[in-house]
This record gives structure tokens, C-alpha cells and sequence, in this order.
């Protein structure tokens, strides 16, 4: 065939399948029923088996609200309705925080020095003022013997001066100068007790002491950490809340706890101490909780739950099912007088099936938890106890089974859809 040919062809086709979709598009061309219920002149029966189809096609894409189990008696849509309650169960807050001892300290030697005695375990439980660690002190020791002989001879002097003197044997003067070697030779003892004293690393407060890279013969100095020592009777955990609880909380407050990494564990204890500040970039607020710790369970730098209680206050709680959103917020549909009207409300918190809100419902209101995909302004609605579905309605199969039912669409969906509306 030509190029010509094919040419010819190719626009044959294309206008015979654009005047075939005008048709399509525009039935009341040919003669076909139109909206208004005039009849075609290819005659009655032809025109009714035509618009019987066309019904179907309605009924199949959605079109037609006339769907048997959607709506019911008098154009009314079918909706399952649940009552607004009121939610006394109180308010509270969860956060997640760090443990950390009430006391801790790393372990550092005052001077530098050769190590020549551990006297602790890594995980052992010592009493405040225990030692932990000795330098060699040979020399120190040395030095704090000759001031005790310097001493006791100073002393020794000032004893036979006072005898002499009480016999005009001395002057006034030479006795006072015996007093004063005396008193300079006890500042030389406590001086290299002092000085021998460092050598000696002790517990500043009973607790735990940790792991130790320390080893006897090891030449350290005073930048040498030995060991960390914690006093886990009492823990403290740090955590942070969202500004708006910052007016309710108190010091002194109790608190509830729990370790995820101890399953069951509950902990009891009470505000520490309150920033002065909200975090200006996490508009939160940090507090600090104490944590009695009598079993020493807990250990610094787990993670620990806390939770706050605050007073019980009256809320109003629906379904979480009943709340929709679209571009203005959330809403709920309530049911007046038989017929629906949207209601804006505010969420004030989520819970395991239920959403505390607040807005222009009250307890004892009706709100819609299903069948919320057909509703608008003002929609007369039937209620029933299970709203049935497309599915539900469906012819039954060739051999009489049922139609499979279909779950319900999802909260997010619902919500999608109403707003497509």
C-alpha cells in the first residue's frame, strides 16, 4: 500500500473513532432517553433497555445515591452513631528520661606517683572514707618520722624551759622562743602527714565502685582517672515536658516510673528540681526526678519512663473513628434531629480507641462512626447497629455463596474521602 494510501486510512480511523466517542458522550443525538425521560425514536422498549443500562452504569461508578443498603427509608443514609461520654480518667504526661546516680564522682589521685596498692574491686560496695588506692609514699613517710622527732624534741625543750622558768633559772624570753619551736615543729608534723596523706585516694561517700584500668606498678598522674564511684540508693533521672504542663508542675510532685529494660518494674518518686527556663528551640521544659533505689536495680544511664498525673478534670471523649479532618481541621458529624451537621473540634489527646476533644458537642451527643463516606451538611441519616457495605449488598455469587464482606476503610481514608466530598 502507498504512503498515500495509509495516510487516507489513518484518517478514516481517527474520525470514525472521534464521531464514535461524541456519540457516546452526547446520547441525546440519536435518539436516546435523556435526563429529562423523553424517548428515543428507536421506540419504547428500545429506549428503556437503554436506560436500564444506563442506570447500571450509574449505580456501578457511584453516581447514583439510590444504593440499596446505603440509604434507607425516605433518601435517609444508613450510619452507626455513638454517644459523646465523658472522660474522667485524668490527665497525664510521658516522657522518656535518663537514670544517673544522686552521687557520682571519677576517682582522680591529688599528686603523681607510682601505684602500689589496690584496695578495691570493679563492682565492689565500699563505705565513705575506705581506701581505694596508695601511692608509693617511702619518702613522705620518711619526712612526716622526722617531723614527729623534731617535735617531740621542740616539746621536750619547752617542757624544761617552763620548769626553769618557774625558778628564775631562764628568762622570760628564752621561754617564749622554746614555746615557739615547739609550736613550728607541730605545723611540720601535720604538714608532712598532709603531704603523705595524698599518696592515698579515698571513697568520699559509700557507693559502687566501677571498672579500673589501674594496675599496680602503673606510674599515674593527677590527670589519671582510676575509677568512677556511684551512690545508687538514690537515682536521679533527667527528662524534658512540653511547655503547656510547665504552670502545673510543682516541686515535691510524685511521679511514677518504669525501666524498659527491667519488664514490670515500678518506681516511685518525686520532682527534684525545675529549669528556670523553657528551651526556646524544643519549647520544652526540663526537669529532674529522684527515684528511691533501695535494691540498686537501677543503673546510671538507663533509660527510665516517667510519667506524670495531674488532677482529674471532666473531658469529653468519642471514638476515634467519629473524627474527620479536611483543610479547615478536625470535626466530628452530629446527629440533630435526624440529620447530620459538622461540628469543628478540638483534639485534646489520643488514647488506645478514643479521642479526647473539646468543641460544640456535649455529653449525650450523637456523633457518626460509620458510614461517614456519604454524608454532607444537613444529610437526613437512619441509625442502625451495623453499617453494611457495597459488599454487603452485592448479589450473592452463581452458586449462592455470599459476597465477601470488606473491611472498613481506614480512619485516614475516611477522612480523605469526606473532604473529596
Amino acid at each position: 500500500m502507498s504512503p498515500r494510501k495509509q495516510a487516507i486510512l489513518s484518517l478514516v480511523l481517527v474520525a470514525a473513532v472521534a464521531s464514535g466517542w461524541y456519540l457516546y458522550r452526547n446520547p441525546a443525538i440519536v435518539g436516546i432517553a435523556s435526563d429529562e425521560g423523553t424517548v428515543s425514536q428507536a421506540g419504547p422498549r428500545q429506549a428503556g433497555a437503554e436506560n436500564a443500562g444506563e442506570s447500571r452504569r450509574q449505580a456501578g461508578s457511584g453516581r447514583d445515591n439510590r444504593i440499596p443498603g446505603l440509604i434507607g427509608g425516605g433518601g435517609a443514609v444508613n450510619v452507626v452513631t455513638a454517644s459523646v461520654e465523658m472522660d474522667r480518667s485524668g490527665q497525664h504526661v510521658m516522657a522518656l528520661g535518663t537514670a544517673k546516680a544522686a552521687h557520682s564522682v571519677v576517682l582522680y589521685p591529688q599528686v603523681s606517683g607510682i601505684v602500689a596498692d589496690i584496695a578495691f574491686k570493679p563492682g565492689q560496695a565500699v563505705a565513705e572514707g575506705a581506701e581505694l588506692l596508695r601511692l608509693d609514699d617511702a619518702e613522705e613517710q620518711a619526712t612526716a618520722d622526722r617531723a614527729r622527732i623534731e617535735y617531740a624534741q621542740a616539746r621536750a625543750t619547752f617542757e624544761r624551759s617552763q620548769s626553769l622558768a618557774k625558778s628564775k633559772t631562764i628568762s622570760n624570753v628564752a621561754l617564749g622562743d622554746a614555746e615557739m619551736a615547739a609550736q613550728l615543729a607541730e605545723n611540720q608534723v601535720r604538714l608532712a602527714e598532709i603531704t603523705a596523706g595524698r599518696r592515698v585516694v579515698t571513697a568520699p561517700f559509700a557507693g559502687i565502685v566501677g571498672l579500673s584500668d589501674i594496675s599496680i606498678g602503673d606510674l599515674i598522674s593527677n590527670s589519671t582517672a582510676i575509677a568512677t564511684l556511684d551512690d545508687l540508693s538514690t537515682v536521679r533521672v533527667g527528662f524534658e515536658v512540653p511547655e503547656r504542663w510547665s504552670a502545673r508542675i510543682v516541686d515535691g510532685q510524685a511521679i511514677a516510673a518504669s525501666a524498659p529494660a527491667l519488664p514490670g518494674s515500678k518506681f516511685a518518686g518525686r520532682i527534684s528540681g525545675i529549669d528556670s527556663r523553657v528551651d526556646e528551640t524544643t519549647r520544652t521544659l526540663k526537669l529532674e526526678a529522684e527515684l528511691a533505689n533501695p535494691d540498686q536495680v537501677l543503673k546510671g544511664g538507663m533509660a527510665i519512663t516517667v510519667e506524670l498525673e495531674f488532677d482529674m478534670e471532666d473531658q469529653l471523649a468519642v471514638p476515634s473513628l467519629a473524627v474527620q479532618w479536611d483543610r479547615r481541621g478536625s470535626y466530628v458529624w452530629k446527629v440533630v434531629d435526624g440529620a447530620v451537621r459538622r461540628t469543628e473540634v478540638a483534639i485534646v489527646r489520643r488514647e488506645s480507641g478514643i479521642v479526647v476533644i473539646a468543641g460544640g458537642v456535649k455529653a449525650g451527643d450523637k456523633v457518626v462512626v460509620e458510614g461517614l463516606l456519604r454524608l454532607r451538611e444537613g444529610a437526613k441519616v437512619n441509625e442502625v447497629d451495623e453499617t453494611p457495605s457495597i459488599v454487603d449488598q452485592a448479589p450473592p455469587a452463581a452458586d449462592g455463596t455470599p459476597a465477601a464482606r470488606t473491611a472498613p476503610p481506614a480512619e485516614g481514608e475516611a477522612a480523605e474521602s469526606s473532604t473529596r466530598g
